[in-house]
C-alpha cells in the first residue's frame, strides 16, 4: 500500500522536474534577453525573477506572460517603472512550465546582478534608425514604421507607436535595449524574426531614442499640415513643369499662320 502511495508522488515529482527543464530552455528562448540568462534583471530597469516573490506565484506569471504588466513596481526595494508587453506566441503550456522553472529559482539573489552593456553609440542609432545605414541583417529601419519627435520634416510611419517617450515607458536606455534584442510586440517580433539585431545596434538604437525621449512628442496634426504645405509645392512644381512642356511643344499650322499674320 505504502508503495502504490508512493507512485503518484514520484510521478508528481518527476513530472515537476520535466517542466522545469522546459522551462529553463523556454525562458532562454522567451525571458532571458530582457531579464537576465540567470533571471537577475538589469539594475534600474528591468527587475530579477529570481528571489523575487511574484516569480514564485503561478498564477500571477501566467497573468504577466498572458496580459503584460507595467511600472511602478517594487522588487527587493528598487522601483522599476517600465512595461512589459502581452507575449501571445506563448502558449498555455510554456507558460506553466516558466512558472515553474522560475519557482526552482526562490535561492537566487535578492538583487539584480550588474551585467555588461554594450555603450550605445546615438549618432550610430540614429543613422540606422532613418535607414542612412543599413541593419547588418537586412532587417527594415525603424521609420519605415515609427516616428519620433524632431526627426525628419514628415516624421515617419504610422503604422507603429511613437517612439519619442519610448525610453520613459520601457525600462529606460538597458530596457529599450534589450527588449529590441527580444522583441515581445507581435509585428515587430515577426518583421524581426529572421533578421535580428546585433548587441551594437540594439544599444545604439536604445541610446538614440533615449537621447530624443527629451524632445516633446508632436502632435499628429503637425505633420498633416507639412505633408499639406510639401503636396502644394510639389504641386506647383508639376504645373510649372507641365507649362514648360506646353511651350515646347511643336506649334500647330493655325498656330504658325497666326503668327506670321502678327508680324
Amino acid at each position: 500500500m505504502k508503495g502504490a502511495k508512493l507512485i503518484p508522488l514520484a510521478l508528481a515529482l518527476l513530472l515537476g522536474l520535466a517542466l522545469a527543464q522546459d522551462g529553463k530552455a523556454l525562458y532562454g528562448q522567451r525571458c532571458a534577453a530582457c531579464h537576465g540568462s540567470e533571471a537577475q534583471g538589469v539594475p534600474g530597469a528591468i527587475p530579477p525573477l529570481a528571489g523575487n516573490p511574484r516569480g514564485q506565484d503561478e498564477a500571477h506569471v501566467l497573468k504577466v506572460i498572458k496580459e503584460g504588466i507595467s511600472g511602478p513596481l517594487e522588487v527587493a526595494g528598487t522601483t522599476y517603472n517600465g512595461v512589459m508587453p502581452p507575449m501571445p506566441q506563448v502558449t498555455e503550456a510554456e507558460a506553466r512550465a516558466i512558472a515553474a522553472y522560475l519557482k526552482g529559482l526562490s535561492g537566487g539573489s535578492q538583487e539584480a546582478q550588474a551585467v555588461p552593456q554594450v555603450q550605445g553609440d546615438p549618432a550610430l542609432g540614429r543613422a540606422l534608425y532613418l535607414g542612412q545605414r543599413p541593419l547588418q541583417n537586412g532587417g527594415a529601419p525603424c521609420q519605415a514604421c515609427h516616428t519620433v519627435a524632431g526627426v525628419g520634416f514628415l516624421g515617419g510611419g504610422s503604422m507603429g507607436k511613437d517612439l519619442t517617450d519610448a525610453a520613459k515607458r520601457l525600462g529606460g536606455e538597458a530596457g529599450l535595449a534589450a527588449l529590441l534584442k527580444n522583441p515581445a510586440f507581435p509585428v515587430m517580433r515577426e518583421a524581426y524574426r529572421d533578421k535580428p539585431l546585433t548587441d551594437t545596434e540594439a544599444a545604439a538604437l536604445a541610446a538614440f531614442l533615449a537621447q530624443v525621449s527629451q524632445e516633446a512628442p508632436r502632435p499628429p496634426s503637425l505633420y498633416l499640415g507639412r505633408f499639406l504645405v510639401a503636396g502644394l509645392a510639389l504641386f506647383a512644381l508639376l504645373l510649372l513643369y507641365q507649362a514648360a512642356l506646353w511651350q515646347m511643344r511643336p506649334k500647330s499650322l493655325a498656330e504658325r499662320i497666326r503668327a506670321q499674320l502678327r508680324r
